[in-house]
């Protein structure tokens, strides 16, 4: 079956997934996938992000559609910064991360009808401001850290708190185009 003739699939809740892929397909669905995404013990944060990104597309798989599933993780040494829903945790986070460089993965998975799966992890370093109270505190308040890898959106509010980014900004915000632009295009 050919690509175009195929209905396209993002497995994912979130929004800003939604807004990044619409810039590079036209018409696309939606489907949630609710599974476990915890990181298992010594798994590598590379693994662990392309793992769950293919257990998301398998999730919401119909088996006549080409699938999209990704995971993010932010981390710093060997600690990572899952979405968060407690602004405590969001706090000591964003301090943890104040003034210093981390890391953010995204995993990717296409999965195709055919059960085929194209599978890939994307990295990008971050270092951010060395942000003063006022600054954390408006951003607290605005709840865009809610359910955000390293609690913060750098699509948002979140960019006052970023210096710099190295590699691709997509990667940050939860779905890197240039290599999923490549993989859809080759149909």
């Amino acid at each position: 079956m050919h690509y175009c003739a195929m209905k396209l699939v993002l497995a994912s809740a979130s929004p800003r997934r939604e807004r990044l892929l619409k810039r590079i397909v036209g018409k696309f669905s939606v489907r949630v996938a609710h599974i476990d995404e915890r990181i298992r013990a010594g798994e590598g944060f590379a693994h662990a992000c392309v793992r769950l990104a293919c257990a998301k597309a398998r999730k919401v798989a119909d088996g006549k559609s080409v699938v999209i599933g990704a995971d993010t993780v932010a981390y710093r040494g060997g600690r990572n910064f899952r979405k968060t829903d407690d602004e405590k945790t969001a706090r000591r986070v964003l301090l943890l991360l104040r003034g210093k460089t981390h890391y953010v993965i995204t995993g990717v998975a296409v999965l195709y009808p055919s059960g085929k799966i194209v599978k890939y992890s994307v990295k990008a370093a971050v270092r951010m401001k060395k942000f003063d109270e006022k600054t954390l505190a408006f951003y607290l308040r605005s709840g865009e850290w809610m359910g955000r890898a390293g609690s913060y959106d750098i699509s948002g509010k979140g960019k006052l708190l970023v210096a710099a980014v190295k590699g691709e900004k997509e990667t940050v915000v939860g779905l890197p185009l240039s290599k999923l632009r490549r993989i859809l295009a080759r149909r």
